[in-house]
């Protein structure tokens, strides 16, 4: 068995040195080329035998300068790769790409690309270039009108805007080569300029171009077809301008007659904090409201007027301004925007009416009215008495309360609250409560002392009932013993005492004569009856009668008496 397996062992080892020396190191890939816009960077090659178990990985060397050198590496089986992923820093750097063949372990020579960069003024073979947007044409006030997407939107994502930081720069060219240059901001949707044309045609093309940065645009060219004079009649003013604004926002509304036709309005809202600056934000919408509140410019201070124009073909209406407003009190200004104060509840609290509503600063924390917000919550509290009672809540609350005692009870309570956080205030709030807000002790208090007494009561009768009870058990147990003595008359013991009764026996008669001898009755002979013990007295006739010192149920009922000491045995006075 060992000589089989160690057989086959040797045999799997010289299969698989066998196959190690058939596989022969791959060919290199040709013409690998760069392919670059403004999406980002694919590279592509050739290769002859695809039949094969063949890989390729790709490395990409950013060399920026001499001294830093970047690579990064990719693996894939296709033969194309974006590696708009795979750039560093592709504002300013330059770069390479090597691909190599990989199969079974075995690698070929490396295959280089030219030198590419977006960098128009770095040394590179290659220079990508940005697409430039699609542009529109129209006239407008005799001119014509430039408008295209900002690049720097439409090619946010891409690599060759990566952390970008500059503006777009470009220029128009007509055929007259008049050259114009342009700025378009990174924040704006869509960029636009007018171009004078010397004279008037029946075709009017211009060329365009940019930059951001060191990164350049392809040339774009574009024709309108028609006459750019002034011929379409001007549009007639919107109406009634009018401004909303709440704890929220500010929306502008106004009206229209003729909306049939292919009219736009253009908003504008101007920022007049002080006579020396003033700030512009505008907007282009085909409604009849806008809302304005992302438009306004430090509103906690400020002061704003609106301007409304209708746009139709290029010819615009005259504007037409609202009121002045702001959400600062202390401004001049026609219309006052006051912050709605939250809802109110009302509870009895310790006697005293509890008030507590959510915080404002939090409630309306995204509002325009309390962008850059540093200043707490102020506010007032009135009762019907118009005893007035001011109270602070920061920031940092999500709700804010306080309890209001009133002089008297009554069966509503009624209070108005408004408050301010800086120069911004609030509508005033009214709420009542309706109740008795009087502090009642609990039932709790009554209850838990009357239990207590209950149980308490209910212990010492049980301990009353347990005591009884024993107590019962021994007088019976000694009850029983008694009267079971008393009973049993069946046999008596000989050695028992048994009741004692005299009978009355007779008299006799003892006759008492005179002695001889004197000397004996001398001391009584002497002695007169008065003297004599009363035992000898009546024995002068010379009879003696002696009487018994004991009744014929005297004994009996000394024996009687002494039952209820339970004692059977009574002793007669005597001889036993």
């Amino acid at each position: 068995m060992q000589i089989q397996i160690y057989v086959s062992v040797t045999v799997l080892i010289l299969i698989q040195k066998s196959v190690s020396k058939a596989v022969s190191r791959p060919s290199p890939p040709a013409s690998v080329s760069i392919q670059c816009d403004s999406y980002g960077v694919e590279v592509r090659w050739k290769y002859s035998d695809l039949d094969q178990d063949v890989q390729f990985q790709v490395k990409v060397i950013h060399d920026y300068n001499e001294r830093n050198s970047n690579i990064t590496q990719n693996l894939t089986q296709s033969l194309h790769l974006n590696i708009s992923s795979m750039l560093f820093y592709p504002a300013y750097n330059r770069y390479y790409v090597t691909v190599t063949a990989v199969r079974g372990g075995e690698e070929s020579e490396p295959t280089l690309s030219d030198i590419f960069s977006y960098n128009k003024y770095a040394t590179a073979k290659i220079k990508c270039y940005l697409d430039f947007p699609e542009v529109e044409l129209s006239p407008k006030d005799g001119k014509l009108h430039v408008q295209f997407t900002n690049p720097l939107q439409l090619y946010r994502n891409s690599p060759a805007l990566r952390g970008l930081t500059d503006n777009l720069k470009y220029f128009i060219e007509t055929e007259g080569r008049n050259e114009a240059c342009e700025t378009c901001e990174m924040k704006q949707n869509t960029c636009e300029a007018s171009v004078v044309f010397s004279e008037y045609r029946g075709e009017y093309c211009i060329n365009l171009t940019g930059k951001i940065g060191q990164r350049f645009f392809n040339l774009r060219s574009s024709c309108f077809t028609g006459d750019i004079r002034n011929s379409v009649s001007r549009p007639s003013p919107p109406a009634s301008v009018s401004i909303q604004c709440d704890s929220y926002g500010v929306e502008v509304r106004w009206e229209y007659p003729d909306l049939d036709q292919d009219v736009q309005f253009q908003v504008k809202v101007i920022h007049d904090y002080n006579e020396r600056t003033s700030n512009i934000t505008q907007n282009l919408t085909q409604s009849r409201r806008l809302n304005i509140s992302n438009m306004l410019f430090n509103p906690e201070y400020n002061r704003y007027y609106v301007t409304v124009t209708a746009v139709r073909g290029g010819e615009e209406s005259e504007p037409t301004l609202s009121d002045i407003f702001s959400y600062n009190k202390y401004v001049p200004a026609k219309i006052k925007c006051y912050l709605d104060f939250p809802e109110v509840e009302l509870s009895p609290k310790d006697g005293k009416l509890h008030v507590q509503f959510t915080n404002p600063l939090q409630l309306y924390r995204n509002s325009p009215a309390l962008r850059g917000l540093t200043d707490n919550l102020k506010y007032f509290i009135e009762t019907e008495g118009k005893n007035k009672t001011s109270e602070t809540c920061e920031m940092k609350q999500n709700t804010c309360e306080t309890s209001i005692v009133f002089s008297e009870y009554r069966g509503e309570y009624c209070v108005n609250l408004t408050g301010k956080i800086g120069q911004r205030f609030f509508n005033l709030r009214s709420s009542c409560f309706t109740g008795d807000i009087r502090n009642y002790p609990p039932v709790t208090v009554y209850v838990y002392p009357v239990l207590g007494v209950v149980l308490t009561l209910l212990f010492i009768t049980g301990i009353i009932m347990l005591l009884v009870s024993m107590c019962n058990s021994e007088m019976k147990k000694k009850v029983h013993l008694m009267f079971q003595y008393f009973t049993d008359f069946s046999t008596q013991p000989a050695e028992e005492c048994r009741t004692l009764r005299v009978e009355p026996e007779a008299y006799s008669v003892v006759k008492i004569e005179q002695s001889e001898n004197t000397k004996e009755q001398d001391p009584f002979l002497e002695m007169s009856d008065d003297e004599l013990p009363s035992s000898t007295k009546g024995l002068g006739s010379g009879e003696l009668e002696v009487k018994s010192p004991y009744g014929p149920n005297d004994l009996v009922g000394s024996e009687q008496s002494n039952l209820s000491d339970f004692y059977d045995c009574p002793h007669a006075p005597g001889k036993e």
